[in-house]
Order: C-alpha cells, then structure tokens, then sequence
C-alpha cells in the first residue's frame, strides 16, 4: 500500500514560516519599544490579561464550530469543565507557567536591546529539546544534538561582542534582563512540553484545551492584578 501523499505543498510552507518569523520579530519590536518609550509605562500583567482575553475568544469561537451548535457547544463545557476536574487541574500548571514566561519577556525587554532578546531566547530550543528527552522519553538523533549544541554556540558568540545597543531613555538593567530571559526560556521549554503530553493523553479538543488554559491564566492574572 502506497504511503499518503503529504497534501501540503512547498509553498504554503514556505509562506507559513515567512508569517511565523515577520510575527516574532514584529512582536519584539514592538515590545521593546512600547517598554522603553518616555511616554506612560503600563502594567505587563495588563497586556499579558489583554492577549488571554484575545486568545480566548479566538479559541471559543473555532471551538463552536467544531461544535456545530450552541447546544453541543454548552454540553461539551459542562462535560469538560464541571466533570473533569482533574484535567482542568492538569491544565493550571502551563498556565502559570505561561504566565510566568509571558511577563518574564516583559521584564527582559525592558532591560535589553530587542536584537539581543532575539538570539539568546532562541535558548528555548535546546531547552525544549532536554525536556522532551525528559519528559517524553523521546530520543534525538546525533544530528539533532549537533544542531542544539551549534544553536548554543552562536548565542554565546553573539553575546561575546554584542552590538551597540539602541539609546533608551530609561534605566536598564542588563543582569536582570538575562535572569529573566533564562527563566522565560525555562518555561517556555517545560510548558511546551507539558501542554504536548497532556494533549496525547487526553481525548478532549486541542481548541478547548486552549479555553481552559486561557481561563486559567485570566483568572490567575486578575487576582495578582487586583491584589
């Protein structure tokens, strides 16, 4: 019997990793501008809350549709929410976690050049790649390590002699900028990991997944934003 034919071309490939990267970079930018401007400094939590709420409706939308109709709709959240517990237990853990990176990443482009925050969080790599070895049990081929360890080497030759950092107008902190890189890239790599090994554990929809960290996190976001 013929092996399936991969139906996704070049192409739309190609296209996909070209969005993927203009995203990363835009979100960096942006980032680092937004926190180093002399204008009004806002809440990171806020913006971090902002992005839930987004992602949220985003994934309670696709997840309707998958649904077909609001009564399915409603009886899959009972289903999921009120007589899994223990998954929505499972669940609290990448989301705190996710909260923890995502204002990490606030803090460190605070204090660092948006270059520079680029290439050393490109760390989550190989971090991801320990964890799976970990947490997964998976096994990576001689040339996968290769790649992580020569993906380590050009972060520290970056580093080595970095670039003339852009001129702020507010006092940073480049000790405090690495320590939170290192944490969000901690993070980021067992997060991944953890929310792959829940999903192929579990039956439920990756979109309702996605709802139930997103009100996770929201939650956890509002009680530190009020406290």
């Amino acid at each position: 019997m013929a092996a399936p034919r991969d139906n996704v071309t070049l192409l739309f490939k190609l296209y996909c990793l070209a969005v993927m990267t203009l995203m990363a970079a835009a979100y960096t930018i942006a980032l680092r501008y937004t926190r180093t401007s002399d204008k009004e400094l806002y809440f990171s939590t806020t913006a971090v809350c902002i992005t839930e709420v987004i992602k949220l409706l985003l994934s309670v939308g696709i997840l309707a549709k998958e649904t077909g109709s609001l009564g399915r709709f409603k009886a899959s959240l009972r289903e999921n929410v009120l007589g899994s517990p223990k998954e929505l237990l499972k669940l609290s853990v990448p989301s705190l976690v996710y909260a923890v990176q995502n204002n990490m990443a606030f803090l460190a482009l605070s204090n660092l050049d948006a270059a520079v925050y680029q290439v050393t969080y490109q760390l989550k790599i190989p971090c991801t790649a320990l964890c799976t070895v970990l947490m997964l049990n998976r096994t990576l081929s001689k040339l996968q390590w290769v790649s992580v360890f020569m993906l380590c080497a050009g972060v520290t030759l970056v580093q080595w002699k970095p670039a003339q950092a852009t001129k702020v107008v507010v006092e940073q902190n480049p000790l405090l900028g690495f320590g939170a890189i290192a944490i969000a890239v901690l993070c980021s790599g067992f997060a991944g990991v953890y929310f792959e090994k829940v999903l192929k554990s579990s039956d439920t929809s990756l979109w309702f997944l996605q709802v139930l960290v997103a009100s996770t996190l929201l939650l956890w976001l509002s009680t530190q934003t009020t406290s």
